[in-house]
């Protein structure tokens, strides 16, 4: 039986979703310097957190990798380190293209997000 959705909803497809699609926003609201709703703010942190654990996750079982008792309090307060040294950890030097590959999401997002603004409210 084949899966409904093969590999369009992997964790790794969704985190780097997760990071463009709220970087677009958050680059929208700065552009317009409005502060984002709460509602928005809470979602895109949440949801964030949960893919990356997510990913973590299931990119850990892979490669034999344990982690800690707490992972949710963990990754909430580290993982901007938890990642790179887990891509480093597990991949080596391609784990740099894979950290580059998610700055450039995230910048490119966030300018999109002020190219957006300019183009739609000016």
């Amino acid at each position: 039986m084949s899966k409904p959705f093969p590999q369009i909803f992997t964790p790794a497809v969704l985190l780097y979703l997760c990071v463009f699609v709220g970087q677009v926003a958050v680059g929208f609201y700065g552009a317009g310097e409005a502060e984002p709703s709460p509602a928005f703010s809470l979602l895109y942190a949440v949801g964030f957190l949960w893919v990356v654990g997510w990913w973590l996750r299931r990119d850990g079982r892979r490669r034999g990798v344990r982690w800690v008792l707490d992972m949710g309090m963990f990754l909430y307060l580290a993982w901007p380190f938890i990642m790179p040294y887990h891509l480093l950890k597990t991949r080596g030097a391609k784990g740099l293209l894979l950290i580059l590959a998610f700055a450039g999401v995230y910048v490119g997002g966030l300018a999109l997000g002020v190219v957006l603004y300019t183009l739609f409210v000016y």
